[in-house]
């Protein structure tokens, strides 16, 4: 993929912070990111569990990603942040979304890109991610500006029910039958997640749809 000229040409020498980098979406960053134009941070979940060539280029913070210490001196310097949300209960979640919007308006952090949990406003009465929008809330009192990127489900997350999809022509999921599920592929998401981290020329909060071409009807 590459970064573009587009982008390129709005960036400056920037420290970036990466949070769960080891994600469909986050690992794919991370690869984009390792350019001398930028200096990459990361709080990952398991250090051992990186990439040898990424532990040599790129500032490992270890630390839970609730902890106060572990946040301030991981966004200490940072230009940008990108948040891929985990999934999860509001009651798991909240804890290290209240821990990073006290931080980061701690620090002055500028931008925060957020990778919303997949098909948040897109599945409506889906219940899969009822909590997502108390999320954002949450880190809209950063005082960031913030794009929150609510993707589809991603394509590569149905690859486990890869004998199903052969044998069958179908996949399963826990939602209505008359629902559209909107799909993205991954790459679709990191393309959209590095145009808003690297740029500096935006403001305000916004909540952005990251899909593909069409629903899928399940």
């Amino acid at each position: 993929m590459g970064l573009s000229l587009a982008y390129s040409i709005l960036v400056t020498d920037m420290k970036i912070l990466v949070i769960t980098p080891d994600g469909d979406i986050g690992r794919r960053v991370m690869a984009e990111l390792l350019s001398p134009e930028f200096t990459v941070r990361v709080i990952p979940d398991d250090s051992a569990g990186l990439p040898e060539e990424w532990i040599e280029q790129v500032e490992v913070i270890a630390g839970p990603t609730d902890n106060a210490e572990t946040l301030l001196r991981a966004l200490a310097g940072v230009g940008s942040v990108l948040w891929c949300i985990p999934a999860g209960t509001n009651q798991e979640i909240e804890p290290f979304a209240c821990a990073l919007s006290r931080a980061m308006r701690e620090v002055g952090t500028p931008r925060l890109v957020t990778i919303s949990t997949a098909g948040c406003g897109l599945i409506r009465s889906a219940g899969i991610i009822p909590s997502q929008p108390a999320i954002e809330a949450i880190l809209d009192k950063s005082g960031a500006m913030i794009r929150h990127l609510r993707c589809g489900l991603l394509t590569e997350s149905r690859f486990s029910q890869g004998q199903s999809i052969l044998e069958k022509g179908t996949f399963s999921l826990p939602v209505p039958g008359e629902i559209l599920v909107p799909l993205v592929e991954a790459d679709d998401g990191v393309d959209v997640a590095l145009r808003w981290l690297v740029r500096q020329d935006w403001e305000g909060i916004e909540r952005l749809v990251v899909s593909g071409p069409r629903p899928v009807l399940l």
